[in-house]
């Protein structure tokens, strides 16, 4: 079959033109209060764990018989309980996963809908490499639509979201006095019963997905923005289940699109205005600029086709001169003017920050009374631009083509100077001037949120949906939906994923790194915040944070070490899969033993010998989950190091790999295949050197940066300020919970590698 067969129309997409007038805005109201809300301790590992090992993942009947309708039997009939358990369970996995094939269906539907946004598939044929060029087309639709769903998504937030419930911005002067609103937001919000009324259409419900599994930015925001019930609500998952049928299709009620309206925006992603309203950062001329301009001419050029390229704002290059100052407005102008206004908020409104709220090492809103010095400490960068840069970054947006790398250097400048910091601090002549441990861990955590993020978010949401998108595509793939043994597949793998919290919570200098399996677990656990939350402080003393940004060479030598802890601990296989990465990691990790064998060798053994190895295709099995993997943009000085690393990491696979063939042709078994073309999102093969590498969008698409690629060192684009990296201060923004793990060297992403990760910290991981 031709790519051009391949690549046939799915479906078809109307878009709209004209403004979209709402109707008038009908603010909806909550049904009610969850009653039963108060969390007991935790369940024990043992409640989740039996003494038997998990069962097998190999399909089986249930002992009922067969079915009316076989194929939907595991997830037609969920009851989804209105608390939030302490723990998930096995129907909110199975609802999780109807919304999931739902997420996988839109894309599917978008990247294949000729026309939409202006983009055609007739103009690929012009192209040189005319089948990749229509791979990019769908990456560029879906990269155009996902953008347009986060601005969706944070009007809906501000404009529906925050009017649900008397919310209050939290303000600099509650951190410092130690106010509820701040100290106990944690334990003072009541989940609320949502109605499919309440939902909002599939695109934003997407991102508002993407954004909680990223627990520590949720919160983060959540508490700045004062909306304690919703985030102790969480996903409604009873509304979401409710709003999908069997065939994955999400239908909402004509009063969800009334009350949705209130936002501004049409239903339909696609119905919304093809036009922008961006202010001029110089002058505040109100500006209307198109979303994008590529293959917009009569005749693209090659380059346009090659690399889907344009000038709009939903474009990398977008580029639009204001028609009342000259000043010409592209992305890095914008984002300076955003932290402009945050910097304005901090002095005029007392309003903190991004970075600057959770106590770095639990995670959590701290108490003043016990820990005042670090929440001192942790609002330094507040103090800084409020006593100390305020006129410098006023000033930036008057300059000609000012970047967020003029910021970095006003902070580079501050923080050398003992002087200037010693009076930011209200010290007197006698004491240091060199910031604090905590001071400069808090000032990379504030930059890499503003760093690449056009949104008010503490991260930038569309970048998230489309890394989650990398794992919304491996379980559509393995299919354990339609499983007729859906139910026990969700139980065993709720049963892992308690073993892997447990290696977490005992481990917490280590970066743990779940299987597909493990992941999905996980991220249902996350979608209810407050209880997710409540588990780790309990079992970890922290909370846990869900990295979605990790440098793919240090993923991959942290699931390494994931697999051999856990099957020293259990005696049974982490990784169930026969690819060539899987069988290497193992090669690597089992050690053999002068007599016997291993509890490591017998459990691969068993695997093979039972037959459950035959039942486990790579593309089929839940190895390791890489949708978290990035790669690193190195700076010069550190690229020969992270080289040479690199070639290790790959001669270590690559030993291992001719390891595993020997040992499978000792054992009478077949060796593993190795292959270095993965299919991508639309079935055009991909150069991929293992599946511990991530591809979300092909390069260039996303107008904020490749979602998938981060900065990595002291100096790099988007990183620390020189003078804030230092032994023990771990990264953020790429790297989330690992910049906070202590001893793993420097294995983040949105920061300085390897002067981090010292001591400290939170641990989590990373999937």
């Amino acid at each position: 079959m031709s790519f051009l067969d391949k690549f046939s129309l799915k479906g078809s997409s109307k878009v709209g033109t004209d403004n979209y007038q709402p109707p008038e805005p009908v603010l909806p109201e909550y049904t009610g209060l969850i009653t039963n809300n108060s969390h007991g301790a935790p369940p024990s590992y043992d409640q989740h764990v039996s003494s038997a090992n998990p069962p097998s993942y190999a399909a089986t009947k249930y002992a009922t018989g067969e079915f009316d309708d076989e194929l939907d039997a595991g997830f037609s009939s969920l009851t989804i309980a209105e608390n939030a358990p302490e723990f998930p369970e096995a129907d909110q996995c199975l609802v999780h996963l109807k919304l999931l094939s739902a997420f996988h269906a839109l894309k599917e539907d978008i990247g294949y809908a000729d026309g939409i946004f202006g983009l055609y598939d007739a103009k690929c044929e012009m192209a040189t490499n005319r089948d990749g060029s229509l791979a990019k087309m769908r990456d560029k639709r879906w990269a155009l639509y996902v953008a347009r769903a986060a601005e969706r998504f944070q009007d809906w937030w501000l404009k529906v979201l925050c009017n649900m419930e008397p919310s209050v911005r939290l303000e600099g002067k509650d951190m410092s006095s130690g106010a509820a609103n701040f100290t106990e937001f944690t334990s003072a919000g009541k989940g609320r019963v949502w109605t499919q009324d309440m939902l909002p259409p599939l695109d934003v419900l997407m991102v508002w997905h993407a954004f909680m599994l990223n627990p520590r930015s949720y919160l983060e925001d959540c508490i700045r923005f004062g909306l304690k019930d919703l985030w102790a609500t969480g996903m409604p998952w009873n509304a979401v289940n409710a709003a999908i049928d069997t065939r994955f299709n999400y239908t909402a009620p004509e009063e969800a699109q009334r009350n949705f309206a209130v936002s501004g925006h049409a239903w339909e992603n696609q119905m919304d205005p093809l036009v922008k309203i961006v202010n001029c950062p110089r002058c505040s001329q109100a500006t209307e600029v198109p979303w994008t301009t590529c293959c917009s001419r009569e005749k693209s050029s090659p380059y346009e086709l090659s690399e889907m390229s344009g000038y709009g704002y939903g474009d990398r290059d977008f580029s639009h001169a204001c028609q009342r100052c000259g000043a010409v407005m592209n992305h890095e102008f914008l984002l300076v003017a955003k932290f402009k206004e945050a910097v304005e908020n901090v002095v005029l409104k007392d309003w903190p920050l991004g970075g600057t709220i959770l106590a770095p090492q639990s995670g959590a809103p701290d108490l003043a009374s016990v820990d005042e010095q670090n929440i001192t400490l942790n609002t330094f960068p507040n103090r800084l631009f409020r006593l100390a840069l305020r006129s410098s970054v006023l000033e930036l947006v008057k300059t000609e083509a000012p970047t967020m790398n003029d910021v970095k250097l006003l902070i580079e400048r501050a923080v050398a100077d003992k002087a200037l910091i010693k009076g930011v601090n209200g010290k007197s002549v006698f004491e240091s001037g060199v910031p604090q441990r905590f001071e400069r861990l808090s000032t990379r955590k504030m930059m890499s949120q503003y760093k690449k993020n056009p949104s008010i978010f503490a991260l930038e949401l569309g970048g998230a949906v489309v890394r989650q998108g990398v794992f919304v595509d491996k379980m559509y793939s393995i299919d354990w939906i339609h499983s007729p043994a859906a139910r026990e597949t969700m139980d065993r793998l709720l049963g892992k994923y308690a073993r892997f919290m447990k290696l977490m919570a005992a481990y917490h200098l280590r970066i743990a790194v779940p299987t597909l399996d493990v992941d999905l677990g996980w991220h249902t656990h996350q979608l209810s915040p407050k209880a997710y939350f409540e588990y780790t402080m309990a079992k970890a003393k922290r909370f846990l944070d869900h990295d979605d940004k990790i440098d793919e060479d240090s993923l991959s030598k942290h699931f390494q070490w994931t697999s051999k802890t856990y099957e020293a601990e259990y005696g049974e296989l982490y990784s169930e899969c026969i690819c060539w990465y899987c069988e290497a990691v193992r090669a690597q990790t089992h050690a053999g033993k002068v007599f016997g064998m291993s509890k490591q060798e017998k459990a691969l053994n068993r695997f093979h010998e039972s037959g459950a190895a035959k039942l486990c295709p790579p593309e089929k099995s839940a190895h390791i989950s890489a949708h978290s993997s990035v790669t690193m943009e190195d700076n010069p000085l550190r690229e020969i190091i992270l080289r040479i690393s690199r070639k290790r990491h790959d001669r270590e696979l690559e030993e291992g790999f001719t390891k595993a063939c020997k040992r499978a042709k000792a054992k009478g078994r077949p060796a593993p295949e190795r292959s270095e073309y993965y299919k991508g999102s639309w079935g055009y093969p991909m150069l991929m050197y293992g599946p511990y590498m991530s591809l979300g969008l092909l390069g260039g698409i996303y107008y904020a940066g490749d979602p998938c690629v981060g900065a990595f060192g002291a100096g790099s684009p988007g990183n620390c300020a020189m003078g804030t990296c230092g032994a023990g201060v771990g990264s953020s923004g790429a790297c989330g919970a690992l910049g906070y793990g202590g001893g793993v060297g420097g294995g983040g992403g949105g920061g300085c590698g390897g002067g981090c990760g010292g001591g400290g910290g939170c641990g989590g991981g990373g999937g």
